[in-house]
């Protein structure tokens, strides 16, 4: 009954991927999240939730908006049309980031990087949500597995950038911002040069728009790279106003 690590969770997501209705498979699937015993099956579980039952990135995205209205203040970023747009392609990038986990999850063998596999995410949703579901429908039979896994390693193969020998160049960049400006806490420059990178790696207008700022203006590309900040900060602020109303509404 009780769901003690991820063989576990699996197999309870292959039965309610099984139910005929998407309410029962939520209801279920909730259930079986509070009968987690370890926070890396419930984890799990609530990411599957999240992409395979729920509406994928634009339900996080219509939740994400909701939260922001209810909000009595908002970040100053948003009330510009473009901080706003960044803003908003932060968010889903950080929800496509955390996503990723179901995809190596799934499919352990799978050897793209994070961004990458965030990328296909975000431009192929629906294609990767399908071969998702067929493996952990499978129930470990081996040919549909190896099928599933190939078709989203064929997808994330697409995905490489004509940019990605020069993605050191773009990693150095966002070190040296944010070391130079002190934006981020030094415990935690390294963590949050990686989250920048990938926020950029996420985007080829991005991307290129940085590679060519690094190499003809350097001035331009520290302001890119503190706006991408801001927005990553704005978001994570949003964040945690909406874990602290959603406790205090429990504690009514």
């Amino acid at each position: 009954m009780y769901i003690r690590h991820q063989g576990d969770a699996i197999d309870a997501l292959a039965q309610i991927l099984d139910l005929p209705e998407r309410r029962q498979q939520i209801v279920q699937c909730t259930i079986k999240i509070m009968l987690c015993l370890d926070a890396e099956p419930r984890a799990f579980l609530s990411d599957c939730q999240a992409l395979l039952l729920s509406g994928g990135l634009d339900a996080l995205r219509r939740k994400r908006q909701e939260s922001l209205h209810s909000q009595e203040t908002v970040p100053i970023l948003i009330l510009d049309p473009e901080g706003d747009r960044l803003f908003e392609a932060v968010a889903s990038g950080l929800d496509a980031l955390r996503l990723t986990d179901v995809v190596r999850q799934v499919f352990p063998d799978v050897r793209h990087e994070r961004w990458v596999i965030g990328r296909g995410l975000l431009t192929q949703e629906t294609e990767i949500q399908a071969q998702l579901a067929a493996a952990i429908r499978a129930r470990g039979e081996k040919d549909v597995l190896r099928c599933a896994r190939g078709s989203v390693d064929s997808i994330l193969a697409s995905l490489h950038p004509a940019w990605a020998d020069r993605a050191g160049t773009l990693r150095a960049a966002c070190f040296d911002v944010l070391k130079g400006a002190r934006l981020t806490e030094p415990d935690r420059l390294h963590e949050d040069t990686d989250l920048l990178f990938e926020l950029v790696a996420l985007s080829d207008e991005r991307a290129e728009a940085l590679l060519e700022a690094v190499d003809h203006h350097p001035e331009e590309a520290v302001l890119q790279v503190t706006k991408l900040y801001e927005a990553l900060d704005a978001v994570r602020s949003l964040e945690v106003s909406a874990a602290e109303s959603a406790r205090s509404r429990e504690a009514a």
